[in-house]
């Protein structure tokens, strides 16, 4: 048979040969390849290595745990113990604070007293203010005792509710009461 090629010879050019692969189209290609593999397999193998050493580790750790669990028990019991001394402590400091407080508070109180003035009742209320009753000849013995409790540290705030006149086993008297806060901490030792 008989081959008649009818192309021009134009399109006979612009044909192009089928594939051709050269052997230097593969090597960059396949030198790039190898180098990912390389790191790749040398994460997971750095990673694997990690792995196990972090669960010998943990092993490790865990057994440790376990033969130290009785003492941790201990040392929490005896933490747990601490704190509960430690409240009964604070209790205890604060009722012998409150058990000198009286005391101090009946000291000062005497001393702020004036010749002629003499107390009938004390009353120390819940919102930490003193009420004070007394009698004496004049108003004027109450003003000096007003001032001396409001020198005092332990006192502030000093008030008169009342002043009045009475008669008291045949005699005229001035009965009162005096309200004042109370102010112990700032004295406090």
């Amino acid at each position: 048979m008989i081959r008649v090629n009818l192309l021009p010879r134009e399109g006979k050019a612009q044909r192009k040969p089928v594939f051709s692969i050269k052997a230097g189209d593969l090597v960059v290609p396949a030198v790039i390849l190898a180098a990912a593999a390389v790191v790749v397999s040398g994460t997971v193998i750095s990673q694997a290595s990690r792995v196990s050493s972090l669960t010998r580790s943990i092993a490790e750790v865990d057994a440790q745990s376990r033969a130290l669990a009785p003492q941790i028990a201990r040392v929490q019991r005896l933490a747990q113990e601490r704190a509960e001394l430690d409240l009964r402590l604070g209790v205890i400091n604060k009722l012998e604070q409150g058990r000198t407080q009286s005391v101090r508070l009946m000291d000062e109180l005497a001393r702020c007293v004036p010749d002629h003035l003499w107390l009938s009742g004390a009353s120390e209320e819940a919102s930490g203010t003193l009420g004070v009753e007394g009698v004496t000849f004049s108003n004027l013995v109450v003003s000096d005792f007003m001032s001396r409790l409001e020198r005092s540290p332990m006192f502030a705030h000093v008030e008169l509710e009342y002043a009045e006149h009475a008669l008291q086993t045949d005699r005229d008297v001035v009965k009162f009461r005096v309200s004042c806060k109370l102010t112990p901490d700032e004295t406090a030792n």
